[in-house]
């Protein structure tokens, strides 16, 4: 019984770690704030708009991120994984370049 608990437990851990290493791309478009520049947020929240979407961003538990781009757009490469919380898409950021 152990050994089928153990064998069980050990495969759902490698699947988790498979899927969270999948699950992690990069994303190209227009970052900007979500308060100053959309009107969409009551403080200053990091965007990415890929096409139609809409991602807020988060970098180190902060929606602030440290390439932060407040009154303006600008072109962006995101790596990172999509989530969705209460119905928003969120990137969770690794690595963010501004151009």
């Amino acid at each position: 019984m152990k050994t089928l608990l153990l064998t069980l437990i050990g495969a759902a851990l490698s699947f988790t770690l498979t899927t969270a290493q999948a699950e992690e791309k990069t994303f190209e478009g227009e970052m900007s704030c979500a308060k100053c520049n959309l009107g969409i947020a009551d403080k200053c929240e990091d965007t990415l708009k890929v096409g139609e979407t809409l991602y807020l961003l988060e970098e180190g538990g902060k929606r602030k991120t440290s390439e932060h781009v407040c009154t303006d757009s600008a072109k962006a490469k995101v790596t990172g994984k999509m989530e969705e919380r209460d119905g928003k898409k969120f990137i969770v950021a690794t690595k963010i370049e501004v151009e």
